[in-house]
């Protein structure tokens, strides 16, 4: 299986590696988000942008966690759903489970795809060839010197 992302030049000038996705909503539509990869992140945070669309799914009500990371503390709610992906062969491959959601828009631009998800996966971040991919059996890839 297979997950194809791509390096995304951000409105700061910055190019990064994206995987596209898709998060359950409350009303279970799967609604499109972009995704950052980020190998540091031990868990998948969605961008402020979607606290009004899955702040209903919270599973600790008003009580807000602190993230920390590179650029200090952020607020976070968290929540249980379902976040799927378009494998290559166009099917949905899903992870359930429970995510964070920044409260402030500041947080961050991008919704983070950590660990928590990634570990699922073969992460290839490859910026000379320009290839982001998600690797799960069959798929795999080997390196040769």
């Amino acid at each position: 299986m297979r997950v194809n992302g791509k390096w995304l030049l951000c409105d700061d000038g910055v190019i990064r590696p994206v995987v596209p996705g898709f998060v359950r909503a409350a009303d279970g539509q799967l609604v499109e988000v972009a995704f950052l990869l980020d190998a540091g992140a031990d868990r998948t945070v969605f961008s402020a942008d979607f606290r009004d669309l899955l702040g209903s799914l919270e599973t600790r009500g008003n009580e807000q966690t602190l993230l920390s990371g590179i650029g200090g503390s952020a607020g976070s709610i968290t929540i249980e759903t379902v976040i799927g992906f378009r494998r290559d062969d166009q099917r949905v491959v899903t992870v359930r489970g429970s995510f964070g959601v920044f409260t402030e828009g500041e947080s961050a631009d991008l919704s983070v795809l950590g660990r928590d998800v990634t570990n699922n996966f073969s992460v290839i971040y490859d910026y000379p060839s320009q290839v982001i991919a998600l690797l799960a059996l069959p798929h795999s890839y080997e390196i040769k010197s």
